[in-house]
């Protein structure tokens, strides 16, 4: 990612706070493993199309955080350095390719790798909510 190329500057507060260790982690243990519900229960994907399913959703859910990550406010506060949003793009379609076409990973049908994008997406909103009231909360 070109965090470097990205119009927000540096924060002038430390970066280092409980929100950022233990509660993220909790959150990414929560949204894997509802996505492996998912694969398997709904999909019925077999433990190589599941393999795949995960890796997109790790991949899609990493592009997306960097909006997160980058803004204390809500993400949409401020929007991204052309170099940013072209790498994002550029990853998920890429990867996106990657998952339809099984190239170096087993296949997946076109709507489970929307699913998996949309899921990501959703999911990373939804988190956005609860890290801006905590930001404010303390301070951040």
């Amino acid at each position: 990612m070109h965090y470097v190329k990205d119009k927000l500057g540096r924060s002038r507060k430390g970066d280092d706070t409980p929100i950022n260790n233990l509660n993220s982690r909790a959150l990414l243990v929560v949204e894997g493993s509802v996505a492996l519900f998912i694969g398997s229960r709904y999909f019925h994907l077999s433990l190589e199309q599941l393999q795949t399913f995960t890796v997109l959703m790790l991949i899609f859910t990493s592009q997306f955080r960097v909006y997160i990550v980058r803004e204390r406010k809500y993400f949409w506060s401020s929007l991204p350095g052309r170099e940013l949003a072209l790498a994002t793009v550029g990853a998920v379609v890429v990867f996106s390719l990657l998952g339809i076409y099984g190239l170096i990973i087993p296949a997946l049908i076109p709507c489970q790798v929307l699913f998996v994008l949309g899921y990501s997406a959703l999911f990373t909103i939804a988190i956005d909510f609860p890290k801006y009231e905590a930001f404010k909360k303390f301070g951040l």
